[in-house]
């Protein structure tokens, strides 16, 4: 992995208590090396058709995470 910054996208959707955990785990994260955006799975036709009943899922690239994630687990995703 490059020294760049990893940048994540979260898909999210309204009236979601996991996403807000999982939200929460990459806040735990976050720092000179990660960041992520807050997506909602809505914004895109391309993530409704492939993600509605999935999230969260995070997003890098072409790689895809799905719940339930744990900080291990994403630190395993980004390396």
């Amino acid at each position: 992995q490059s020294s760049g910054l990893i940048k994540l996208i979260l898909l999210t959707g309204r009236d979601c208590p996991l996403c807000e955990e999982a939200e929460l785990l990459l806040d735990n994260l976050k720092g000179e090396h990660l960041s992520f955006v807050k997506t909602d799975v809505y914004s895109k036709r391309e993530y409704l058709d492939k993600y509605w009943d999935k999230i969260p899922v995070i997003l890098l690239e072409d790689k895809e995470l799905f719940w339930p994630f744990s900080i291990e687990s994403i630190q395993e995703f980004i390396s």
